[in-house]
């Protein structure tokens, strides 16, 4: 059994501290939470309450899980960082791919990227993102990832992304 202490809804300033002092009593993990954006109306009912409204309040911090993960990985050297859920169909799979392979080769192979395909419409329009098909794209992004850590050229022709032979370095050294 594992044991891992979620990040969400804490200030920045308090990361650090919370995961060195996580380490010491002997906890396995952190886990990070995913929003880019909190729009002042959020029209897309929140599905896990029953009046549909978040659980956190306005100004709420969600740092970027990678940026606080490298963060976190420098003041720390056992602890594993998670995403839960990193929003993956939100995003660009090269730019994915890129931070979190660099987080990875940063940490000694210390991450793991937990990925959801998301709830809020609101914040994949303003990420400029189709929020329709988001389940086929995530499944694709996946294996583009997979690809693109894997090392070497590498390409893909898929519905939702196709590119010729090409490579990305730095590239995870174990599986994420």
């Amino acid at each position: 059994m594992r044991f891992v202490i979620s990040l969400a809804f804490n200030d920045p300033p308090h990361l650090a501290p919370m995961a060195q002092a996580a380490e010491a009593a002997g906890f396995d993990g952190l886990a990070l939470s995913d929003h880019v954006v909190h729009p002042r109306t959020i029209r897309t009912p929140y599905p896990y309450t029953d009046d549909g409204s978040p659980r956190w309040l306005p100004f709420t911090s969600w740092p970027d899980p990678w940026v606080a993960i490298a963060h976190l990985a420098a003041v720390t050297s056992k602890l594993r960082f998670y995403t839960s859920v990193y929003v993956l169909a939100m995003r660009n799979p090269f730019l994915v791919a890129k931070a979190v392979a660099t987080a990875a080769v940063l940490s000694k192979n210390r991450v793991a990227l937990g990925i959801g395909a998301g709830w809020m419409r609101d914040e994949f329009e303003l990420m400029q993102q189709p929020f329709d098909g988001r389940g086929r794209r995530t499944d694709e992004m996946i294996e583009v990832l997979a690809k693109l850590w894997a090392g070497g050229w590498v390409e893909h022709h898929g519905e939702h992304y196709d590119f010729d032979a090409l490579e990305m370095s730095p590239v995870p050294s174990a599986k994420i």
